[in-house]
């Protein structure tokens, strides 16, 4: 099909477009990769480049050789609230959103529109706040885990994927003598992969990136308890905490900081090519759904 030159001249300006779009994304990581491998010298004398002009990795060896090892322990923090977090929010996510699928649920419509409502109102941060406290929960992680272990948009996106379970199928394994929870992981879930994988990805990337919630939650005497992102949060804001880890150093905090930025950039950035084929299917999958 022969273009217009109308179409032509739309189409270099959209490449044109995108590609400045793209650099916008991608030269603040260049910077941040760039610095974290620049030696001291080089980098306190020429400041942030996009060429390594003294590679090096003793940012690397300064985060990883810190005495108190925080760190790591941030890491390990972070690692076990994804991954508790992730678990909780697809077992309650698939019970619920299989339990507003059954017909013979009693007040079905009263639950949706339960889920709907709190979607659409929220009793703020004091509230949330006061009632962490109650519960017992501060300067521990549970409560970082347990309040984001449901969803109610996750519930009911989960659900208009299980209502696409032909009813034959369920029956079938009804009339086999088949429990609702044996119904739910060996036909329901394994032909909805897509959506459990999107929703697995949506929140372990959220609570990856999550900082807010440490710092309402746990204090700067529980440290050790830090998530990664609470950790560099402090790591950017403070030259004064950096201080405090690392001492007198001769390091740039500028390197030391990107090292920190990329160190926790890598577990996401591994994660979403292990499940990028079912995240990409459930997103479109979940647009089309009535």
């Amino acid at each position: 099909m022969i273009k217009s030159r109308g179409e032509k001249t739309f189409d270099v300006f959209n490449i044109i477009f995108m590609v400045i779009f793209a650099l916008i994304f991608i030269i603040p990581i260049l910077l941040l990769i760039n610095s974290s491998f620049t030696g001291t010298v080089s980098l306190t004398k020429n400041g942030y480049s996009l060429i390594i002009r003294d590679f090096s990795f003793e940012y690397y060896e300064a985060i990883f050789s810190m005495e108190s090892k925080q760190f790591i322990i941030s890491i390990l923090n972070s690692l076990f609230i994804v991954v508790c977090t992730t678990i909780l929010m697809v077992i309650t996510t698939s019970l619920a959103a299989y339990a507003l699928t059954r017909k013979k649920l009693q007040f079905r419509g009263f639950f949706t529109y339960f889920f709907i409502i709190s979607m659409l109102f929220s009793g703020g941060t004091i509230p949330y706040y006061i009632l962490i406290n109650k519960l017992g929960l501060m300067n521990t992680l549970w409560a970082l885990i347990l309040p984001n272990g449901v969803s109610a948009w996750y519930i009911l996106l989960t659900r208009k994927f299980f209502q696409s379970v032909p009813e034959a199928f369920i029956e079938a394994a009804e009339l086999d003598g088949a429990s609702n929870l044996q119904i739910l992981f060996k036909i329901v879930l394994p032909l909805n992969l897509p959506i459990i994988a999107t929703v697995s990805l949506y929140t372990a990337v959220a609570m990856w990136n999550d900082w807010f919630a440490a710092s309402l939650f746990i204090d700067s005497n529980h440290y050790n308890l830090w998530p990664i992102q609470a950790f560099i949060r402090r790591v950017e804001d403070s030259d004064e905490f950096l201080k405090a880890y690392f001492g007198n150093t001769s390091l740039n905090f500028g390197g030391i900081r990107s090292a920190a930025v990329i160190l926790s950039l890598l577990p996401i950035v591994i994660i979403y090519p292990l499940l990028q084929r079912y995240f990409i299917k459930g997103q479109l999958e979940g647009g089309v759904k009535e």
